[in-house]
């Protein structure tokens, strides 16, 4: 019986299981990303991430800096339990941490939720900062110099980009899911992700323009 029990205690480990309490305490054993935005703004976008896909908050605890989220039991899995730490690190940069465990031992499938939040929370900072820099055109501000212009252009590229990833990402996701209500909050997520993909485009169409007229 005690070699049954020793068994199982070393077959969790090795399935890397972990409870909520036990997640709490892991923070540094995952994955992060430092991202250059002051800590209201990436804890904002940690909140929305760390409701993606069936995932759903436990406890949101802003002094702390620190997220609880967990996906259920599923027919194919037990679920994962979820820790986000978000760290100030300056006024304009945040420290993110995410760590991903499953809730039991493994059953036909295991998800690994790390790199999805932090795209996730990537894409929220995108949206944020399009959406506050108005439908088309460049943000307040003058542009002076053909280095800021071409890093302007650059950084807005790469906005595209990551918007058109998420837009894949929900796509693939709106196909799999099977739940008519997720289904709805898929689709109005993706619409949102297109409105502010077409500002972006629009905004880059007008650089690209300036950057045109320039040579």
């Amino acid at each position: 019986m005690k070699t049954l029990v020793s068994l199982a205690a070393v077959a969790l480990l090795v399935c890397g299981c972990a409870t909520q309490r036990q997640v709490a305490g892991l923070k540094g054993h995952g994955s992060r990303e430092v991202f250059r935005a002051p800590f209201e703004q990436v804890w904002r976008a940690a909140v929305d991430a760390a409701q993606i896909g069936d995932l759903e908050i436990l406890n949101a605890d802003r002094n702390a800096g620190y997220i609880a989220a967990k996906r259920g039991i599923r027919m194919e899995t037990f679920g994962e339990n979820v820790g986000i730490w978000v760290s100030r690190l300056s006024p304009t940069e945040t420290e993110v941490n995410v760590v991903s465990r499953q809730a039991g031992p493994p059953k036909f499938y295991f998800k690994n939720w790390e790199h999805e939040i932090l795209h996730a929370i990537t894409a929220n900072l995108t949206r944020e900062a399009v959406g506050s820099s108005g439908a088309t055109g460049i943000p307040s501000g003058t542009i002076t110099g053909t280095e800021s212009r071409e890093q302007m252009l650059q950084d807005t590229e790469q906005q595209v980009k990551e918007l058109r990833r998420q837009e894949e990402l929900k796509h693939d996701a709106l196909l799999q899911e099977s739940n008519e209500p997720r289904r709805i909050q898929i689709q109005q997520q993706m619409d949102e992700i297109r409105a502010d993909l077409n500002r972006l485009q629009n905004r880059l169409s007008d650089l690209q323009r300036e950057q045109n007229t320039l040579k």
